[in-house]
């Protein structure tokens, strides 16, 4: 029994770590899963709307733990971003422009600020540089609600079509849980992207650039390039992150896009975990879901109480993220497995 148990796992750990891309899909595939059990009614539309705003903010913290975690830099803008892309994405769409359009000009107007606040990030460190990022996203923010082509307090998007051939509509049940697949998708894809991003060049001259900017620039690092390369990717994933929204959701407010997200955005950075992707996913359902799918059925209007606790003791005891959790369970297997082996070995001498 134990050499079958044995051979297993190690067919398992092979399988895991034979492909790159093999861990983002099979999880990707275990995400989209989800909708089935709104099929079966085993959840409502809330919660698996719950989990669909979990994706996408996932989506825009994976940028954030780019520029917060991997270069050492930090932005309090990153909620009007997020606004950027929905409610552009409306916009360019109320205009006549095909859905791949817009989303493509949002994306590249967002990312345009965004290197101009990564050329600014060159001037101010620390402190100086938050307050600076937060006065971005406060000024998108008074930009989103006082401009009229933002339509007052909501962009109806409605129905979006796909390629010219594909209607993707939130109201029919059936369509949203394809929206949902949709989303999760992207999510895989960015993950993905961060993944090659932060092992390659690109990632080791962030990572030098965040512990000491005078030893990478001695050893060739390029410190305008970079910020330049950590702002504009972290803001073209907040953006995307908004466009997912739209895509989702189909109807943007203007009025969401405050300081409160970004900090939540922090959050679930240092919560899941600084450098991991899988923590970005896991601080998103620790911060967003615990509280509104687990806490919210217990304790009712107080749950963010108790979360705030959660969030605490995390951060005491796991200070670089609760996805070293996991890493340890599967350090007492590996230490279990080992002692099991030893046993077997004494018996059969």
């Amino acid at each position: 029994m134990l050499t079958i148990l044995d051979n297993f796992t190690k067919r398992v750990h092979g399988f895991f770590q034979g492909h790159v891309y093999r861990n983002y899909l099979l999880f990707g595939a275990a995400v989209m899963m989800i909708p089935l059990m709104h099929n079966f009614g085993i959840i409502g539309s809330g919660t698996l709307g719950i989990w669909a705003y979990i994706v996408i903010i996932t989506v825009v913290a994976l940028g954030l733990n780019i520029l917060l975690g991997f270069s050492g830099l930090i932005s309090l803008g990153t909620a009007g971003f997020v606004g950027a892309g929905a409610l552009g994405t409306g916009v360019f769409l109320n205009m006549g422009l095909p859905f791949e359009l817009a989303a493509l000009l949002t994306i590249l107007i967002a990312a345009a600020i965004g290197a101009l606040i990564g050329f600014f990030s060159l001037r101010v460190e620390g402190i100086y540089l938050a307050i600076a990022t937060l006065f971005v996203g406060e000024i998108l923010r008074q930009i989103y609600t006082q401009i009229e082509i933002f339509g007052g307090q909501m962009i109806n998007i409605g129905a979006i079509r796909f390629l010219g051939f594909f209607t993707l509509n939130a109201n029919p049940p059936s369509e949203r849980r394809f929206l949902f697949v949709i989303i999760v998708a992207v999510m895989v894809l960015m993950m993905i992207a961060m993944h090659h991003l932060v092992h390659s060049k690109t990632g080791r001259a962030l990572l030098a650039m965040s512990r000491s900017q005078a030893a990478a620039q001695a050893m060739g690092v390029s410190i305008l390039s970079y910020r330049l390369i950590a702002f504009v990717t972290a803001t073209v994933f907040a953006t995307v992150g908004g466009v997912l929204y739209a895509v989702y959701i189909q109807n943007a407010p203007t009025t969401a896009w405050t300081l409160d997200l970004s900090l939540f955005v922090i959050a679930m950075v240092v919560v899941g975990g600084f450098k991991s992707i899988y923590g970005t996913f896991l601080g998103a359902f620790i911060i967003h879901g615990i509280p509104n799918l687990i806490l919210a059925e217990l304790f009712g209007d107080v749950s963010y109480i108790f979360s705030g606790v959660l969030i605490i003791v995390v951060i005491l005891f796991y200070p670089y993220g609760a996805i070293q959790v996991f890493y340890d369970v599967r350090k007492w297997f590996h230490k279990g497995r080992l002692k099991l082996t030893t046993k077997r070995s004494d018996r059969s001498a």
